[in-house]
């Protein structure tokens, strides 16, 4: 059952491929007003310019999951090397649930409580969610990134306190919510036209980190479609560490099987 949720709730946090959940504004009251001057390639410069990008990352992270037939809490411990790898530990009551690790073309995974294993490739998601995973995208998110699958044709509208950002393709639907006091993401929805899937991924409780940037410390993200059916996630970071490098551990032992 553990491997079952973390394989389906992994590809959730890839955000490769998935609609519009909601069109309105996420603005925050009582901010700047959006003006009407401001373009999508300014909007498209001012992300760019607030995107992290450190060599590691750590944090502590408290998961809240839910679908159709089932609710799960449980805290994790979450590490990355910058376009390497992302390795994910999960406990609960102090007993580690499970372990994984997410490298650029492949997926380990460790089930303690059945003694079990996993290793897929990236393919895998796409195969199984209709997902192209990609390891950098999934990288983005966790610092909370904007992610463009195409950023040419975008268009911009003030709304309100915030700018709205949006692509319209042939496969992919893509609109972002940009805060017009200091452009930081919102919000941003993907429509996956061919998979019929969407995603929601909400972006609140920004805080400082070193070098005068700022990190979103609560996702919530929400999905409905023919491959994760409706899901939503509650992400909460805490304990942020940038820049220092990390102990990477993820050893099989010989007394697990490999599941089915």
């Amino acid at each position: 059952m553990i491997m079952k949720i973390i394989f389906k709730f992994f590809p959730a946090l890839m955000l490769m491929g998935l609609l519009v959940f909601s069109s309105c504004s996420t603005a925050r009251k009582g901010g700047k007003t959006a003006r009407k001057e401001i373009n999508s390639a300014y909007l498209l410069e001012q992300l760019s310019q607030t995107r992290l990008q450190p060599d590691w990352f750590e944090s502590k992270l408290r998961i809240d999951y839910s679908d159709e037939s089932q609710s799960v809490s449980a805290s994790a411990t979450i590490r990355m090397k910058r376009d390497s790898l992302v390795w994910l530990s999960v406990r609960k009551l102090g007993f580690e649930l499970a372990r994984m690790l997410v490298t650029t073309d492949s997926v380990y995974a460790l089930d303690r409580i059945n003694n079990e294993y996993t290793i897929e490739s990236l393919d895998f998601l796409a195969t199984s969610y209709g997902l192209p995973a990609d390891l950098r995208q999934l990288q983005d998110f966790i610092l909370g990134n904007a992610i463009f699958f195409d950023p040419t044709g975008m268009k911009a509208e003030p709304l309100g306190s915030a700018y709205h950002l949006s692509g319209r393709g042939a496969q992919m639907e893509s609109d972002y919510w940009i805060d017009a006091s200091d452009f930081h993401l919102n919000r941003m929805a993907f429509n996956d036209i061919r998979n019929e899937q969407k995603m929601s991924v909400g972006l609140e409780e920004y805080g400082q980190l070193s070098g005068n940037q700022k990190f979103s410390y609560l996702r919530n993200l929400e999905l409905d479609g023919r491959y994760t059916g409706k899901t939503t996630v509650g992400l909460k970071f805490s304990s942020v560490e940038t820049d220092i490098p990390k102990d990477i551990r993820f050893e099989i032992p010989n007394r697990y099987t490999r599941a089915k």
